[in-house]
């Protein structure tokens, strides 16, 4: 099963996710879009010094970047073929490219996929995003607005989880309490 965490920036998608995989422990495993889209890009400067060529990076974030869509793909259906383990994906769908080029396909595929997006009114999002270190900012302000209607268009049957409160443990336990439901 791929319990798949998602939202916009500042939403706590990476928080959320790290808290399932500490309660789940070793039968879990965490795949962060967020650390990957970085390997994803040293491999793409790597093999254009060793060829003398520009680097093509085809996109700066994961929900954009062709190539690391396609890695991560075949990351998530290595790391699904690993019996009796859950597999935590924290990502943002919020574009159409990872949409169609990496959660649609895995459906197509026929992967069980628990989709939640974690939601939050939009003040509190730019104050978390504000006070984030470790964002690109303006890039996450200025989309916001968009990412929230992308996810409410794109997938009606998402499961979302209301982290106005904050409370990341409570968020991981409705998450716990959802899957329990699901697996029995």
């Amino acid at each position: 099963m791929i319990i798949w965490i998602d939202g916009t920036y500042g939403v706590g998608k990476t928080t959320v996710a790290k808290q399932l995989k500490k309660k789940w422990g070793s039968e879990t495993e965490l795949l962060e879009a967020d650390e990957y889209i970085n390997e994803t890009i040293k491999k793409i400067v790597e093999e254009a010094k060793a060829s003398h060529t520009t680097p093509n990076i085809g996109g700066n974030i994961p929900q954009n970047n062709m190539r690391f869509l396609k890695d991560f793909k075949k990351i998530i259906e290595e790391k699904y073929e690993v019996k009796n383990k859950r597999l935590i994906v924290d990502m943002a769908l919020t574009e159409i490219e990872c949409k169609e080029n990496l959660f649609d396909l895995l459906r197509m595929e026929g992967k069980n996929i628990v989709h939640f997006i974690l939601t939050a009114h939009e003040k509190i999002l730019r104050e978390r995003i504000k006070q984030d270190k470790d964002r690109m900012k303006e890039l996450a302000l200025d989309e916001l607005e968009a990412n929230i209607q992308f996810l409410k268009d794109s997938y009606p049957d998402a499961i979302w989880i209301q982290t106005d409160n904050g409370y990341v443990d409570d968020i991981a336990e409705e998450i716990i309490e959802i899957i329990k439901l699901m697996e029995h």
